[in-house]
């Protein structure tokens, strides 16, 4: 009986710890599947590809300090692309266009307002920026790569605060260094925990490439180049790019795929290494924000795994406890229909054999022998 209790209690225990675990490892994957969510800037394929249904990739291009992507770089690397998507018979239609690009430079600008003045850090941005990274805006609008003049910013709440006490601004005018800009739009910044540390600048802006390579007198590198493009078969778009992009020692990196297993196993896997830079390369705050949320999502990962482990070593067990058990009844079964099987046999062969040696009119000529000896004794 207290042998019985005590396999009852470990059965319970060891069912409530396997519970625990796979409730932890509920946990961590949903955690994991909220943090890949978190930052807008690596979901420019999905709002890229709106509701078409098709497949595209988002990549990005870190180049270290010291390299040179001018114009003419664009260009060229553009034309490259336009070749490799007409030799994979990937065409334009009219209306519609099959990728789209984005690029960046950090610089500072002295801002003047109405009400102050600060030392702000100025993005100088150009292409489809805002479609990679679209920060919430609490006034106006984002400014265009259409726009005639280059000569309209976006500035971040703290800088509104700073130069005009508010933040519906638009309209409003700016000086920045010597030269005026109105301001179009005002913006939030990135609130998740991730953007929070990596963005470590300040009050800011964000206003043209060109506009800030005038106002630091070309004294700015590019630093990031964005692209979205087609992805019908996994790997296309990032082997096409690589292809294309020449600029050497840059970093490229595929954010559609980042957050996936194998993507994360990576991440794992290179631990430590990939804090040491030895290149030269200088992220911007989202790129460091996307590394901050790999690191995190690594360790969701590692615990997950632990988490499963115990649950599935224990099913496991179990099943080929449940085989083992199903076999035995099996073959006992087997066994029971095989002695049911000789006793009928033995039996049926007793039977037959008894009738073969049974003489016919035995019993008769038995009968007749003792009426006769019972007459006699009369």
């Amino acid at each position: 009986m207290l042998v019985k209790k005590h396999l009852t209690k470990n059965k319970i225990l060891k069912a409530s710890v396997n519970a625990l675990l796979l409730l932890a490892f509920v946990v961590s994957m949903s955690l994991s599947a909220s943090v890949k969510k978190t930052l807008r800037s690596q979901q420019a394929a999905a709002a890229w590809a709106g509701q078409s249904g098709e497949r595209f990739a988002q990549l990005s291009a870190f180049m270290p300090s010291g390299s040179v992507f001018d114009e003419n770089s664009q260009r060229s690397l553009r034309q490259a692309i336009d070749r490799a998507l007409v030799d994979a018979s990937l065409e334009e239609e009219p209306g519609r266009t099959l990728y789209t690009d984005a690029w960046s430079a950090v610089g500072e600008v002295l801002a003047v307002g109405e009400r102050g003045f600060a030392n702000a850090q100025a993005i100088g941005v150009g292409g489809n920026f805002f479609l990679f990274h679209p920060l919430y805006l609490k006034d106006g609008s984002y400014f265009s790569p259409n726009d005639l003049m280059s000569d309209r910013i976006v500035i971040d709440e703290d800088l509104a605060w700073r130069l005009f006490g508010s933040t519906q601004l638009s309209g409003l005018e700016v000086l920045l260094g010597e030269k005026q800009f109105y301001i179009a739009g005002v913006i939030s910044r990135e609130s998740d925990l991730a953007s929070t540390i990596a963005y470590t600048g300040g009050a800011g802006l964000f206003m043209s490439y060109e506009a800030l390579l005038e106002l630091t007198f070309g004294n700015i590198e590019m630093l990031c180049y964005e692209i979205v493009l087609p992805d019908p078969i996994a790997g296309f778009a990032l082997k096409t790019f690589q292809d294309c992009f020449s600029v050497s020692g840059s970093h490229i990196i595929e954010n559609s795929s980042r957050y996936s297993f194998s993507g994360i196993i990576k991440v794992i896997s290179s631990f430590g290494e990939r804090s040491l830079r030895r290149d030269g390369m200088i992220y911007p705050y989202w790129e460091n924000a996307a590394r901050y949320t790999e690191d995190w999502l690594a360790l969701l990962l590692l615990l997950s795994i632990v988490f499963i482990i115990f649950p599935v070593v224990s099913f496991i067990l179990f099943v080929v406890k449940t085989v083992r058990y199903v076999i035995s009844v099996g073959k006992h079964s087997r066994q029971r229909r095989i002695e049911k099987r000789d006793l009928r046999q033995a039996e049926n062969y007793r039977i037959e054999h008894s009738k073969a040696v049974t003489i016919p009119g035995v019993e008769e000529i038995i009968r007749e022998v003792q009426e006769e000896r019972g007459s006699e004794r009369a």
